[in-house]
């Protein structure tokens, strides 16, 4: 009778509990993310988004027509190298956030409201993929579907509800992250759609698209690259495929794997001035040189970590100190390779023991899915930090599938205890709930600059640009004397971070303390003569001081070393202005007005400079009667 009534349920309700299960899914994440929507711009939000011309610019979008201009453009205005090279890896997330210029402005509520619905999508994709997969394959066996549905709809929910998942959802310039995540699991999903096609025409339809997600999704995010080698896994270890049928589905998906080596390499190229080096372009996004050696050393113990949030999400942080693993024989570098061997390995073992159970195959995979995904981020190719919670972001999937596949196991093997009945829902129930207190909880912390750095330096207490950024952020609130006291403590952890220098330089002058500020600027030249903020702050530290002379040589240098300076020539304007030489001031204007044509107060400045070297025509005044 229990079979019967559960075959009739199903073929009556399956239908049913998937659209509550999406429902669901959809609420949860409204419920979890739509307060913070008035949430600021924070951290790379303003060198990405806001402060990124390139984002606001149509014409971006064509960088390949002129692609070695395109490519220098960021540095020739004095920003960052790095705003070319995302762009050209990423146009696609890039076209996403120039859609919400666009519809309204540099407001957050909009970016914030995308990246809410993606994470959503992803978890509903999630859900449906796993259902597919597990309904539909050959190896499904007696699996019944209660025990789909679990599978399916719990690891779609732990990963929706997930706190480590802050980071690629509130943080918005991580919308590369969640965007590629879309489209991975629509290349999935839309793969599996193909190969269960009644007719040709359905299939290449299908498959067609999962060609195209593959193509936005590595335009989106390079972990997108492992799509294709997932794609043949799952479908010949948990669909039951064989081997060569795999292989022959993937095909279109494997002619794409050059889409992204080539632009690193064509970028690299430009880079360069032409030269090619594989050197360049390993290191194509790794200012601090780390060697790939090193790097990859690191991350292995690193990909632990990550596991070990995901199962315990206790210290979550956004700017980690950790530590660079310099040798084969460090005790953490050994027990982590040790580990993974196990996990890899004791999946694998567990999966040839049990291979007529579908889950034993799903575990496998998802323990590959895990370590693969995160090849990208953390392997040999090295970039400016150590450890990013949003990197995982993709491989937590594969954590939270092989987690829930287990606990179906046993819910499963011991379904005739009646405890285990009601202990193994309630205890997932529990997770879920402790899970999304603690999302609620970090959501809070990026609530502000302040709030978010303040948690940081917490965590990461001698990490320079931590303290940096908790400056900038008191700065920006009008506490000047805790920025620099902040500021101060950043020179005090590493005498040669210049961003220190700059950042206490503006702080002492903004407070009128110039000798100090002129001091500063001074001890940061020692490390780098030509750095033209410190230049900068060092002129309107000497004009403060009343040394007009040596303030205009010092902004002059400033113009010299970045000639798209815009306040090293509104102050120089000032200062000739001042001088009554107007001639001198008014080009300076000029300058600065052509360098930031949308400042309103340049603008007037340069109208009023114009007034004084040529006065308004005095108009007539005819005495009519």
């Amino acid at each position: 009778m229990w079979r019967c009534h559960e075959s009739r349920v199903t073929r009556g309700n399956v239908s049913l509990f998937r659209w509550i299960a999406c429902g669901i899914l959809l609420a949860v994440g409204v419920v979890l993310y739509a307060y913070t929507l008035s949430f600021p711009f924070v951290f790379d939000d303003h060198i990405y988004l806001v402060n990124n011309p390139l984002v606001k610019d149509a014409g971006s979008f064509s960088f390949m027509r002129d692609f070695s201009t395109f490519v220098a453009a960021p540095k020739n205005m004095g920003l960052d190298p790095d705003l070319s090279t995302n762009f050209i890896l990423r146009p696609v997330a890039y076209l996403t956030f120039h859609l919400n210029y666009a519809v309204d402005g540099l407001r957050p509520r909009g970016y914030r409201a995308v990246n809410i619905a993606l994470h959503c999508l992803n978890a509903i994709l999630l859900f449906q993929v796993l259902w597919r997969l597990l309904g539909t394959s050959q190896k499904r066996g007696d699996l019944s579907h209660v025990s789909v549905g679990f599978i399916a709809f719990g690891s779609a929910l732990l990963f929706l509800v997930h706190p480590l998942q802050t980071e690629s959802v509130t943080y918005i310039v991580q919308r590369f992250t969640s965007l590629g995540v879309f489209f991975y699991l629509l290349t999935i999903l839309t793969h599996l759609l193909a190969g269960a096609a009644s007719n040709w025409k359905t299939a290449w339809l299908w498959r067609a698209g999962s060609v195209v997600a593959l193509v936005l999704g590595m335009l989106s995010k390079e972990e997108v690259f492992t799509a294709p080698f997932l794609l043949i896994a799952l479908d010949w270890l948990v669909m039951g495929a064989p081997l060569k049928v795999a292989l022959k589905r993937a095909w279109p998906h494997l002619l794409c794997l050059p889409i992204i080596p080539l632009l690193i390499v064509l970028t690299s190229h430009a880079q360069h001035g032409g030269n090619l080096t594989l050197a360049g372009a390993v290191n194509i996004v790794n200012p601090h040189a780390y060697s790939s050696y090193h790097y990859a050393l690191t991350q292995l113990s690193v990909v632990l970590l990550y596991l070990r949030l995901i199962m315990f999400p206790a210290g979550l942080n956004l700017d980690w100190e950790y530590p660079l693993s310099t040798s084969l024989l460090e005790g953490r570098v050994l027990i982590s390779a040790a580990l993974i061997i196990v996990l890899v390995a004791g999946s694998w073992l567990w999966w040839r023991i049990r291979r007529t159970d579908v889950r034993c195959a799903l575990i496998f995979v998802s323990v590959i899915w895990y370590f693969t995904t995160l090849a990208i981020s953390s392997s040999v190719l090295p970039l400016p930090d150590l450890i990013c919670e949003h990197r995982c972001y993709l491989a937590s999937i594969g954590a939270v599938c092989a987690l829930v596949c287990c606990v179906d196991l046993l819910r499963s093997r011991l379904a005739h205890v009646r405890v285990v009945r009601f202990i193994v829902p309630a205890a997932t129930v529990v997770w879920v709930l402790a899970l999304s207190a603690a999302t609620v909880a970090r959501n809070n912390v990026w609530r502000s600059e302040l709030t978010i750095w303040n948690d940081t330096i917490t965590k990461s207490p001698h990490k320079g640009r931590a303290w940096s950024n908790l400056g900038v952020a008191y700065h920006e609130h009008g506490k000047p004397q805790e920025a620099i006291s902040c500021f101060r403590k950043v020179i005090q952890l590493d005498p040669r971070y210049l961003v220190g220098y700059q950042n206490l330089g503006v702080a002492l002058n903004s407070v009128r303390q110039y000798q100090e500020a002129f001091v500063v600027s001074q001890l940061g030249l020692r490390y780098e003569p030509n750095c033209a903020p410190l230049h900068f702050n060092m002129g309107v530290s000497c004009y403060g001081l009343g040394q007009t002379s040596n303030s205009i040589q010092s902004l002059t240098q400033a113009i010299t070393i970045c000639p798209r300076h815009v306040l090293a020539h509104v102050w120089l304007a000032g200062i000739h202005s001042d001088l009554r030489q107007y001639d001198t001031a008014l080009k300076h204007y000029r300058i600065a007005a052509s360098l930031s044509p949308s400042n309103s107060t340049i603008q007037q400045m340069l109208k009023r400079t114009e007034l004084l070297i040529r006065p308004p025509t005095p108009v007539l005044t005819l005495n009519l009667r």
